[in-house]
């Protein structure tokens, strides 16, 4: 075995170092590990399940009295379902909404981070220069906008525009990532964001009713899958179904739930429920080894294989993948969202 071992470093000496060495320098400048970032050794979420409506105003008041409440319980990074503040507009239905209102709103409730030492991820509607986007806006626990992710994937959503791709950003220290609803089928996205160093993937999801019931199973499954396949938290928040309406538009089934990195629930919210669900990450559990074991960056490889890495062409794909992630930092922030 040692023999084969050393047989083996040596080939990849002469043949391979130098070309892996140098695919490590086409990782884009922009991402930097987990490691360098994550400072913190646990961190407390919430993931907020809420029943919302077109009224702009009753979203807005419900969305505060749940960052009140959680920052009252130590949370120190709150998410939101998809379209909170909005609801979740198809086809005409964006006509029904004032972005006026939407956008001073979304200041209003942003600018809660300072006050209560609390990261937002806010999800919500914009329109800028006539296009519509289907986003999460997230402030730092200092009051920091770092910027909004669009989403990627649409699921019949015309109005809106596509998003460009995964993101990666820090809050409480801990490096993390979002991606909504649909995207989550999508495996590539928060793998990507995964193997640039986020511990956790925060879901806004405002998925299917109570009527689809043979999507529960299937939305279930996916959302522990995306924890587990990449070893780290996944938090979602989905909307709260109507218990006087079950069918009824623009409400969905609840469910929203935090999963731990091999899968097990941590809480979990019911159908109708209104409520915070709530969990103390312990981050040593999210190791990410499955996705920086993709772009080489796994200590175990000399010890369990005797090679320096097990498949290059994989690991140059993904790498190929990574420039496509991009750090949300507060460089590029909506127009709107910027501090006069």
């Amino acid at each position: 075995m040692i023999k084969k071992c050393v047989y083996t470093i040596l080939i990849f000496v002469v043949f391979g170092a130098g070309h892996v060495f140098a695919q490590d320098k086409d990782i884009s400048p922009l991402l930097k590990t987990g490691d360098e970032h994550n400072k913190v050794e646990s961190v407390k979420v919430a993931a907020v399940q809420l029943l919302t409506s077109w009224d702009i105003e009753d979203n807005e008041r419900k969305i505060t009295e749940a960052i009140i409440e959680a920052a009252e319980q130590g949370v120190e990074i709150i998410l939101f379902q998809e379209g909170a503040l909005t609801n979740y507009p198809v086809e005409d239905d964006i006509e029904k909404i004032d972005f006026e209102k939407v956008r001073a709103a979304e200041k209003r409730i942003l600018s809660l981070s300072k006050k209560h030492n609390i990261a937002i991820l806010l999800s919500s509607s914009s329109e800028e220069n006539g296009k519509y986007y289907n986003h999460v806006v997230i402030a730092n626990e200092n009051g920091k906008i770092l910027g909004r992710y669009a989403k990627t994937w649409r699921a019949g959503d015309k109005p809106y525009e596509p998003g460009t791709g995964p993101v990666i950003f820090t809050v409480a220290g801990v490096e993390a990532t979002v991606i909504i609803c649909h995207d989550i089928r999508y495996p590539e996205l928060p793998r990507l964001a995964v193997a640039a160093g986020a511990q956790i993937i925060f879901i806004a999801n405002n998925e299917s009713g109570l009527y689809y019931e043979d999507k529960l199973l299937g939305y279930r499954s996916i959302q522990i899958a995306r924890a587990a396949e990449n070893i780290v938290y996944s938090v979602m928040a989905n909307s709260a179904a109507d218990p006087k309406d079950a069918a009824r538009y623009n409400a969905s089934h609840g469910n929203s739930k935090i999963v731990e990195p091999l899968g097990d629930i941590i809480d979990e919210a019911g159908y109708y429920e209104e409520r915070l669900v709530i969990g103390t990450l312990d981050l040593k559990k999210a190791s990410r080894s499955t996705a920086s074991r993709t772009i080489g960056k796994n200590e175990h490889f000399k010890e369990f294989y005797c090679v320096e890495f097990e498949n290059q062409a994989y690991q140059e794909w993904m790498q190929a993948g990574l420039k496509l992630v991009k750090r949300l930092d507060g460089t590029d922030v909506p127009e709107y969202l910027k501090e006069k």
